[in-house]
C-alpha cells in the first residue's frame, strides 16, 4: 500500500506543480490602453508668393503629441527637364563660353520630419525641419541650335541640398474632409492640401 502511495505521489505531484505554474504565468499584468492615434494624410500644392509651384503631401500620426513627414516635388524643375534640358555637359558649356548669362532657379524635391502638437484633439499643429534640393539652370546658345534657339543645362557647381523648415495645421471641415494649411521656407510657399479621414479615425480619441 505504501509503495502504491509513493508511485501515485510520484506521478501526480509533477502535474499539480505544472498546473500551478501555468496558472501563475497565465496571469497578465493590467496594461493601459491608450487607444489608436489619429492619422491625417493630405495632398496639395504650395503656391504664392514664390513662383515655384510645389506639389506634395503632409502625413501625421498623433495622440497627445506625435510625428509626421512632409514631401514636395517641384513643377518648374519638371518643366525645364521636359522641355529644354540640354545634353551638353556643363563643364563643356563653360569651356566653350556658350552661356548667355541667363539663369533659372528650381527646386527638384524636398522632405522633412515634423513634430505634432494638438491644439484640440482634432486640430493639430505640426512644425519641423528637412532638406530641399535646389538647382540652378544656365541658359546656353550652342552652335548646334538655330540662332536665337537656346537650351538649359544644370549648373552642377551651384546645385546643392539646403536646410529647410516649415509648419502647418490640420482643420477638420466635416467628419471626413480635412483642410491642411502650411508654410514652407524653401521655396517660400503657402501649402494648401485636402485629406479624407477614415470612418474610424476618431473612435479612440477619448482614451488618450
Amino acid at each position: 500500500m505504501r509503495k502504491l502511495a509513493v508511485v501515485f505521489a510520484t506521478l501526480i505531484l509533477p502535474f499539480l506543480s505544472l498546473g500551478q505554474g501555468n496558472s501563475f504565468h497565465s496571469q497578465t499584468l493590467p496594461t493601459s490602453n491608450k487607444g489608436k492615434p489619429v492619422v491625417y494624410n493630405a495632398f496639395g500644392m504650395g503656391v504664392y508668393p514664390n513662383d515655384q509651384l510645389m506639389v506634395g503631401g503632409n502625413h501625421i500620426s498623433y495622440r497627445k503629441f506625435g510625428f509626421g513627414v512632409s514631401w514636395r516635388v517641384g513643377i518648374n524643375n519638371i518643366l525645364i527637364l521636359r522641355d529644354g534640358l540640354s545634353f551638353t555637359n556643363y563643364d563643356t558649356a563653360v569651356k566653350n563660353n556658350w552661356q548667355t548669362g541667363n539663369t533659372k532657379k528650381a527646386y527638384s524635391f524636398g522632405v522633412g520630419l515634423n513634430m505634432v502638437v494638438p491644439i484640440t484633439k482634432k486640430i493639430p499643429l505640426y512644425f519641423g525641419i528637412g532638406t530641399v534640393r535646389e538647382r540652378i539652370f544656365s541658359e546656353l546658345q550652342t552652335p548646334y541650335k538655330n540662332p536665337g534657339e537656346t537650351e538649359w543645362v544644370i549648373n552642377t557647381d551651384e546645385t546643392k541640398f539646403k536646410l529647410n523648415f516649415g509648419g502647418g495645421v490640420f482643420i477638420p471641415l466635416t467628419n471626413r474632409i480635412i483642410l491642411n494649411l502650411g508654410y514652407d521656407h524653401l521655396p517660400q510657399t503657402f501649402f494648401v492640401g485636402i485629406g479624407i479621414s477614415g470612418p474610424f479615425n476618431y473612435e479612440d480619441i477619448d482614451m488618450w
